[in-house]
């Protein structure tokens, strides 16, 4: 039984880099280690590298006294992978040997991770109550013909990786009115933009050829989601809470620079609160449907997702609205960021966002139900779309 006295470890999973600390997202980790003896925890940080040593896992991150520090490994109860990319396997045989308790069959997982666009399109495809917000999707093979897409598709293409972020990778493939030619715009791997013309068919061929070698990708119409010409898309937020359940944290749009074809802040994007864009844009009453979809949609995607892939503690929502004021799901991230949170100037709402996870944890800590996040798993709390009890959105 979890007793108040005991103190439980959980580590976060993160890609090393060069610097100090020599690690990626040190705000998350840093927001979560400050909070974390309110939830009788330890938060100790693990950097994953690409080709990690062979030598044996034994030290990691803790903040204290206002400084990262390295410390040795304690015994591990909990394990938070925020990596967005695959752990290399002899990292993964190591954690194995940090379980504290339990069978120590498998490391115990905080959350699932989805699999790539694909597979989590392929899920949703099968709710009828989801389906209107999904845009039509194929995934790109090697006899697919972009010119029969790009007919049934007059606004162009819009291509994506099936397992990328950020906005890397994507482009939008569309030929201009009376106009020969065809232009491509968008991102390359670095985040830089791209724009080429191509006045050949066989042109166009080639370069996507080499731009998808190696990556799976897929295919959508293209979709005019943006306000004075420049994009924007809707950031939901829902994550577990401290009693198990489902909570709509809160919504935050996004909006990229002029002639960006995505609005990721990575990209240049900045954030803004919902609820006073989507009126400036739509008026009153288009903005609460919008929102009020936006909500229905947040109960119902966690759950289904969570009887397809496994126990999940948050989920990064992110819609599109078109010019006509229709309500598009772009993805859905397992792992998603919190900068827009921060930007938009909601202090209590971007608290929720670091202390929802360090609940939960405790929750699943207190319960003894922990699983490997792979299994599909039924839960307390989880499965009843009555325990989702929404936050206010910023602004209402």
């Amino acid at each position: 039984m979890f007793l108040k006295h005991q103190t439980n470890t959980v580590a976060i999973l993160v890609r090393a880099t060069e610097g100090s600390p020599p690690f990626v997202d040190e705000l998350f980790c840093r927001r979560l280690s400050l909070e974390s003896h309110r939830y009788n925890l330890n938060i100790i940080v693990l950097a994953v590298a690409n080709r990690p040593s062979a030598s044996r896992l034994t030290y990691g991150y803790a903040f204290d006294r206002g400084e990262w520090n390295i410390v040795p490994l304690p015994a591990v109860n909990l394990i938070m992978n925020r990596c967005l990319q695959p752990l290399p396997r002899t990292f993964k045989q190591q954690l194995q040997q940090l379980v504290s308790s339990g069978s120590g069959h498998h490391c115990r997982y905080w959350s699932a991770s989805l699999p790539g666009k694909w597979k989590v399109y392929r899920a949703l495809s099968a709710e009828p109550r989801l389906r209107p917000l999904l845009a039509p999707t194929i995934l790109l093979q090697s006899d697919t013909l972009w010119e029969q897409w790009l007919e049934l598709w007059p606004k162009g293409i819009f291509f994506k990786p099936v397992s990328g972020t950020h906005g890397k990778d994507t482009f939008h493939l569309y030929r201009e009115d009376h106009h020969p030619s065809w232009k491509v715009e968008g991102r390359n791997k670095h985040n830089e933009f791209i724009h080429r013309t191509f006045e050949r068919r066989q042109d166009v061929s080639a370069w996507l050829d080499l731009h998808k070698a190696g990556k799976k990708m897929i295919l959508q119409p293209y979709l005019e989601l943006n306000h004075h010409g420049r994009p924007f898309d809707i950031r939901a937020l829902v994550q577990k809470n401290g009693q198990g359940r489902w909570s709509l944290t809160g919504c935050m749009v996004r909006e990229g620079p002029a002639g960006s074809l995505t609005s990721n802040l990575h990209g240049g994007g900045k954030a803004y609160p919902v609820q006073p864009y989507l009126l400036d844009r739509y008026g009153r009453e288009q903005s609460n449907t919008l929102l009020e979809s936006i909500r229905q949609a947040a109960v119902r995607i966690p759950l289904l997702l969570e009887s397809r892939f496994g126990r999940l503690a948050e989920l990064g929502l992110d819609f599109g609205a078109d010019v006509q004021g229709r309500l598009w799901l772009l993805e859905v991230n397992s792992r998603p960021g919190r900068s827009s949170f921060s930007e938009a100037g909601d202090p209590r709402m971007h608290s929720l966002t670091y202390t929802r996870p360090l609940a939960y944890a405790r929750y699943l800590l207190q319960q003894h139900v922990l699983t490997d996040g792979k299994r599909p798993m039924k839960m307390p709390n989880t499965s009843s779309t009555a325990g989702l009890k929404p936050v206010p959105i910023h602004g209402s």
